[in-house]
């Protein structure tokens, strides 16, 4: 099999960084199923590097890996005796040099390598990684006549989150032309930040409004058990619909918000409506990439916010704007000690005699808010409406959560992932959630969208589902 090296400056053994202890308590928790938290990319190598041998390839991807830090990470045991465990007591190192593994395809010609790619990273990502034997990246080529036509990567959370990994594909680009991208940041300036008396001191400060929002939510947001589980108990239903893209566009020009924290309000607006009472609590994914020096850095930076919402308003547009001003809110909860954080909200159990956690979560995993140019009108998203499909994803065994909703992007077109645990949502209320959430943005766009019908709209939907 072929390989490629990775080279750099080695950095001793460390504490792992607040988003990094994050995604290691959730791969303790969903152990043996923690492949669910690996991240696929796959890069179409620019026309102007094409043909593109494979020896030049690997040279040049290489050196962009190189350029990262993090793709050089093991994580070892606290305890030199013992081994490493999902969700055990660890600490990370960064080697001098590692050698990924490269796996080859052929594909017939251009159009086949596309779906080649998509396969061959799910396959890559299929495994959980060896987090203290692995490199944290696994690549493969697909070859059309000998030339590399796509390139597939898998990457393990622990050394970089969505929008890194994103990060890392523009540099692959870039290395593929022979250019560089910005200079890529330092992991160990992040540990050393979280390590200090000011980094304390804003962990202290989120870790406080954490505690006090805990003490006055509910047990959960899904409170309900509906079903007994499916035997894959956790299923995933992809809702994708370009006027569900336009819609929330529109939405957001009209009242001077953002994409996101639209489908973030009608995210809320449908968890209360299901069950969860006046106010809902959602967990949305922060990036925390709001310093500019960490802009450009592959690593796991991203972590849980709160997201509260009073969804008592008459009518949906009444909710943008405080969604707006509480996603703002949620982005400023977002970074912090995630063990000060899980010991705080322990005490809060204790103090109310039942765990307490939303299990509900929304991560909207785009890197560009509002499309460009003008607003999209009523016709257009109309027009639109017969696009919309939805299909069911392979289920997962193991969740974290009874919802998670994930939000990508593909032109004008979203896609709106819901994952349920069937306990609690049934495959026709997962199906129903994402259908009654396109319809409650795209009616706003025409006038007033009542949300008191929301409930029977749900019920109404999931009886009909398919």
């Amino acid at each position: 099999m072929t390989a490629v090296a990775v080279r750099g400056a080695p950095v001793a053994a460390g504490p792992l960084t607040w988003g990094q202890y994050a995604i290691w308590a959730a791969i303790g928790r969903t152990a043996p199923h923690d492949h669910y938290f690996n991240l696929t990319r796959v890069l179409t190598p620019p026309d102007r590097c094409r043909p593109l041998g494979v020896d030049d390839a690997l040279a040049r991807i290489g050196a962009a890996l190189s350029r990262h830090p993090t793709l050089r990470t093991r994580i070892v045991p606290q305890d030199p005796a013992a081994q490493v465990h999902p969700g055990g007591p660890v600490r990370q190192e960064i080697i001098a040099e590692l050698a990924v593994d490269v796996r080859t395809v052929e594909a017939a010609d251009d159009d086949a390598a596309a779906q080649t790619a998509a396969d061959l990273a799910e396959q890559l990502a299929a495994t959980a990684f060896g987090y203290g034997t692995e490199a944290p990246v696994r690549l493969g080529l697909v070859l059309v006549g000998g030339a590399v036509a796509r390139v597939a990567l898998a990457l393990c959370h622990l050394a970089t989150d969505g929008h890194g990994a994103d990060i890392l594909v523009r540099d692959l680009r870039l290395g593929l032309l022979g250019r560089t991208g910005p200079a890529p940041g330092d992991p160990a300036v992040v540990v050393a930040e979280e390590a200090s008396a000011a980094g304390r001191d804003r962990s202290d400060g989120v870790v406080a409004a954490w505690h006090d929002a805990y003490l006055a939510l509910p047990p959960s947001m899904f409170p309900t058990v509906r079903a007994q589980p499916q035997p894959v108990r956790w299923w995933v239903g992809r809702l994708t619909s370009p006027a569900l893209g336009l819609a929330a566009a529109a939405l957001a020009a009209r009242h001077r918000t953002s994409v996101s924290s639209v489908l973030l309000a009608a995210t809320a607006a449908l968890v209360g409506a299901d069950g969860a009472g006046d106010r809902a609590a959602v967990l949305t994914i922060v990036g925390n990439r709001f310093d500019p020096a960490r802009r450009d850095l592959v690593a796991t930076l991203s972590q849980e916010g709160l997201f509260t919402l009073d969804t008592t308003a008459d009518d949906f547009a009444d909710l943008l704007r405080p969604a707006w001003r509480e996603s703002l809110r949620a982005y400023r909860s977002g970074y912090y000690d995630q063990a000060a954080l899980d010991a705080a909200l322990a005490r809060v159990g204790q103090r109310r005699g039942e765990t307490i956690h939303p299990m509900c979560c929304f991560n909207d995993m785009r890197l560009v808010d509002l499309p460009p140019g003008p607003a999209p009108t009523a016709e257009q998203v109309h027009a639109a409406r017969s696009a919309t499909v939805f299909a069911w994803a392979p289920p997962q065994p193991q969740v974290g959560c009874r919802f998670c909703a994930h939000v990508t992007a593909a032109g004008p077109a979203l896609t709106y992932q819901v994952t349920g645990d069937t306990r609690y949502l049934p495959p026709k209320r997962i199906e129903a959630f994402a259908l009654a959430l396109e319809d409650l943005v795209v009616s706003a766009v025409d006038g007033p969208a009542p949300l008191s019908a929301l409930p029977a709209r749900l019920d109404a939907v999931a009886a009909g589902a398919a």
